[in-house]
């Protein structure tokens, strides 16, 4: 399967984005709300485009908020997931200043999603390309999504394939014909350690 499409950006335009994300942490802990900055004068960051912001503090995940769906300019839904990711993450505490020392984060930026013929979870296993296809399972109230970067933790498919049902509520073992999938893949943006 060829590539799937995803936005692309300029090292100065990904300074940018990195930038808002600096931004909207620092001023959102300053005021204890979501301070957005003001619209960037870049084409590529006004495009629609989903994202998520995930966030490091000493390398251990400390928030991972973001959208498959592109329904608003990249530039907002950078800034919007990045409060999210650290302030709204019920996982984790809010982020506090003193941690912005320690603290990374990635941008990635979504490919349309793309769907894929639900032929049974081996044929799937199969059809994934580890470390490159993030996956989005969606089963009635059921869905869940692995970004790409998720294959560094699970790198084996048929591990990744059952984690995210489990994330989404359903068993490890459990598949149905019903079951809808869709694969993307992701532009990774990455802060400074």
């Amino acid at each position: 399967m060829p590539a799937l499409s995803c936005i692309e950006l300029t090292t100065a335009e990904q300074q940018l984005a990195i930038d808002m994300v600096w931004l909207v942490l620092r001023e959102s802990i300053k005021q204890q709300q979501l301070v957005m900055p003001a619209m960037p004068d870049c084409t590529v960051l006004q495009q629609q485009a989903g994202c998520f912001i995930t966030l490091y503090v000493d390398e251990q995940l400390r928030g991972c908020i973001g959208t498959s769906v592109a329904e608003k300019p990249l530039w907002q839904n950078i800034c919007t997931y990045s409060y999210n990711s650290a302030f709204k993450d019920y996982r984790f505490d809010p982020i506090k200043f003193a941690e912005l020392k320690q603290l990374s984060f990635q941008i990635s930026i979504l490919s349309a999603c793309s769907s894929i013929d639900n032929l049974g979870e081996q044929a799937l296993v199969s059809e994934l390309n580890a470390g490159v296809d993030g996956l989005v399972i969606e089963y009635q109230q059921h869905n869940a999504l692995f970004l790409p970067s998720v294959w560094d933790a699970l790198p084996k498919p048929e591990v990744f394939v059952a984690k995210l049902k489990v994330k989404a509520g359903l068993a490890e073992d459990y598949w149905h014909p019903d079951i809808k999938l869709f694969r993307f893949q992701t532009l990774l943006i990455k802060s400074a350690s």
